[in-house]
């Protein structure tokens, strides 16, 4: 049995593990093609590095819908990839997908209680919202291995992409409902 996504049923992102097993093997050969071909890593190191940059506190939502939104014109325009976009999220309380496993380890981190469905109509303002994510998404970094603990090199490791999705899909949830 699966754990359920906290995302509201509304939302328009697909959970990956909902792929087929083609879909899931084509999704990780073109996550590692843009890794390789656009260097996303050497962006988000630059961007990382940069204190001025919108990566960091009360930017990281729109920072990230960016960096994800790039990915997701390279799907479409160079490779016709219309049903990776958006981009399928992983949801952390469910099993590392085979695919997207890069010398993970399951990050066990508990969701936070304001961002569920029931309770992210009440977060007043984006800053709140932001405030309330980037926790969560820092300590999912951490536990996860891999790449994913040093931003660095997150952008390198293919789960990167689909657990951004996610938060992306809880940011989208906030905005729209």
């Amino acid at each position: 049995m699966t754990t359920p996504t906290p995302l509201h049923p509304s939302n328009h992102r697909r959970a990956f593990s909902s792929l087929t097993a083609a879909q899931r093997s084509r999704f990780r050969q073109l996550i590692d093609t843009y890794i390789v071909t656009e260097n996303p890593v050497g962006e988000h190191q630059a961007a990382s590095d940069d204190p001025a940059q919108m990566i960091h506190d009360m930017g990281f939502l729109a920072w990230h819908e960016y960096f994800l939104a790039k990915l997701e014109d390279w799907l479409v325009v160079r490779h016709n990839a219309i049903e990776f976009v958006p981009l399928p999220y992983w949801y952390p309380a469910t099993p590392i997908p085979s695919e997207l496993n890069n010398g993970n380890t399951q990050p066990n981190v508990p969701f936070p209680s304001e961002l569920q469905v029931g309770s992210i109509a009440q977060i007043p303002d984006y800053m709140s919202l932001n405030t309330s994510v980037v926790p969560y998404h820092n300590e999912v970094h951490d536990n996860l291995g891999g790449q994913m603990p040093d931003p660095k090199t997150s952008p390198g490791d293919p789960i990167f992409w689909p657990f951004h999705a996610f938060l992306m899909a809880i940011y989208e949830h906030w905005r729209y409902h």
